[in-house]
């Protein structure tokens, strides 16, 4: 049996083997296909119009919750056809509309957001490539605070199954391989401008102060704005980020400026315990 527009669910032996024959017949429909059966069922609409609403607020979800509430009626006759080709139809069009005149993998649609980061999530890469990628990935995160006002970065991920922060910590754990500044540097300005945006938590803070401390091994013309940036939003990070610092430069072999940036962390009072062990240990390490 050849699977049509009118073919009756009811055919069927088995939900499954329906929901298989919608998707197949949906895959083989073109978008003019679509829109023309769907004009014949008085639910009048184009591609180009889909792509209009969707430029406005980059939400696959919303672009279809909008015409779904402009033509529930339409699709509620429809859907009592018992077709194949019911009131989903306006699902796969706005798919097929998206995916064809955008490029899903640089817009900053949650919905693609998340399906990049769970396809970087399992598939290996050379670990220079991942780090582009994740940065990408966070630039485009930047992006959708221009269209949405979502501020809680983690629970917005959660529904796809993404421990966002857990994943930046994994991934930025082999960072001191990586000899390329530029790239640190983007890296380092992106999760800057993200943390800004969204709400999240310390251990942003961290990475932070890691990329930025990596990026002193190499390139030292920009440490005072690091530390003054970061001791601003992570005040209570402020004795670590200074050993870090101090750590890079050492090995950078620039005792001049280890011994600049440890005469400044010297004056600092640490206001617990576990600031005072640490400024223990850059005394006794750097002094």
């Amino acid at each position: 049996m050849v699977t049509t527009i009118h073919t009756k669910k009811n055919v069927f032996e088995n939900n499954e083997i329906y929901l298989k024959e919608k998707e197949k017949l949906f895959h083989n429909l073109s978008i003019r296909m679509i829109c023309h059966e769907l004009k014949n069922n008085d639910i009048v609409i184009s591609a180009q119009e889909i792509a209009e609403v969707y430029r406005k607020n980059y939400d696959i979800n919303q672009t279809i919750d909008f015409f779904d509430q402009k033509f529930y009626q339409q699709l509620d006759q429809l859907g009592e056809k018992n077709e194949v080709f019911d009131d989903d139809a306006l699902v796969f069009l706005t798919v097929k509309v998206v995916e064809h005149d955008f490029d899903i993998h640089s817009v900053p649609d949650i919905v693609y957001i998340a399906n990049d980061i769970n396809d970087l999530r399992h598939h290996e890469c050379e670990y220079q490539t991942l780090l582009k990628r994740i940065k990408k990935i966070i630039k485009r995160l930047i992006r959708r605070q221009q269209y949405h006002d979502d501020q809680d970065l983690q629970n917005m991920l959660s529904p796809y199954g993404i421990d966002f922060e857990q994943l930046l910590v994994q991934i930025f754990q082999g960072i001191s391989q990586i000899e390329d500044g530029r790239l640190l540097e983007g890296l380092y300005a992106s999760l800057l401008e993200l943390t800004q945006l969204y709400h999240v938590s310390l251990r942003y803070g961290d990475m932070l102060s890691d990329l930025a401390s990596n990026i002193a091994r190499y390139d030292q013309s920009d440490v005072d704005e690091y530390i003054k940036t970061l001791s601003k939003h992570y005040p209570d990070d402020r004795f670590m980020l200074y050993y870090k610092i101090l750590n890079a430069l050492q090995m950078a072999q620039r005792e001049d400026l280890v011994h600049h940036y440890f005469q400044e962390i010297s004056k600092a009072i640490p206001e617990n315990e576990e600031q005072r062990d640490l400024l223990d240990i850059i005394k006794e390490i750097f002094c």
